[in-house]
């Protein structure tokens, strides 16, 4: 009886916690917004193409702010967030890289360096290690949290290694007639052994997408009973790049669990009347 009682309390809770967070979030009942990408054009060669499941290949070298040549997956050591920018970027990279940051400062409950990683490379070969030490000092003036020097790498790369990169992670781009670059904005998290988990397309974040996105890439964690419950209460719409709340998983366990009471009464009122 006591199991019992303490099965139907954890129940009890997890819907309020489903509940809770529905209230919280934005777009209840419907799919967490995020602004669409702008760039995309209907010819298929500038966006994204998913390759959930894939795994980044080996031997992609990269040069960092310092100058030094890195293998990428080998900066791999914890769930991590991937961008793909170019720093000459008159427009969406900046922003993309300043909404992360202020995810970032809003997310609490995770730290970076901790908890997990962020790399972003540059897509234009042009760019310089002193563009991407300088670009890299500038934004992270601007965010608030402690990201220690090795929890953000800037990186930049040749056409070689950038070309296999954007390809093994489906972020399709091209030039325009200014000599810049026709892009989406994306960021794309990965598991410590490469593994692409998600995209979260758009300039519009939340702390809660991307703490979903970072326990989806933590490989091999126990989840914590309220992240089984996050799991209950959202599942990623890879065609959408959010997290939906699923309402009527929601309902069903409701239903479910009302008619659990019920039975659960009836049989306690039986077993009362049996012992008078």
């Amino acid at each position: 009886m006591a199991l019992r009682s303490s099965l139907l309390l954890r129940s009890l809770a997890a819907l309020a916690l489903c509940a809770g967070l529905s209230l919280a979030l934005p777009a209840c009942g419907g799919k967490a917004t995020a602004t669409p990408n702008k760039d995309l054009s209907p010819d298929g060669k500038v966006g994204v193409e998913e390759k959930l499941g894939d795994v980044i290949p080996d031997g992609l070298m990269f040069t960092d702010t310092e100058g030094r040549e890195v293998e990428l997956k080998s900066l791999l050591r914890q769930p991590t967030i991937l961008t793909l920018v170019y720093l000459r970027c008159p427009n969406i990279c900046g922003e993309l890289l300043n909404e992360l940051g202020n995810t970032i400062d809003e997310l609490g409950t995770l730290q970076p360096g901790k908890d997990y990683d962020l790399i972003t490379v540059s897509f234009d070969p042009r760019e310089t290690t002193e563009l991407a030490k300088t670009g890299r000092t500038n934004f992270l003036k601007r965010v608030k949290t402690d990201v220690p020097d090795d929890a953000w790498r800037f990186l930049t790369g040749d056409k070689e290694n950038i070309d296999k990169l954007t390809q093994a992670v489906g972020f399709l781009y091209q030039k325009d007639k200014q000599d810049d670059f026709k892009h989406a904005g994306t960021v794309i998290f990965l598991s410590k052994e490469g593994k692409i988990v998600r995209y979260l397309g758009g300039l519009e974040m939340l702390p809660f997408h991307l703490e979903l996105a970072l326990n989806d890439a933590r490989d091999g964690n126990a989840r914590s009973f309220f992240q089984q419950i996050q799991k209950l209460c959202y599942s990623y719409d890879a065609e959408g790049k959010a997290y939906v709340l699923e309402v009527n998983k929601i309902i069903l366990v409701v239903t479910l669990l009302g008619a659990a009471i019920f039975l659960f009464g009836v049989a306690l009122r039986k077993r009362r009347k049996g012992k008078a």
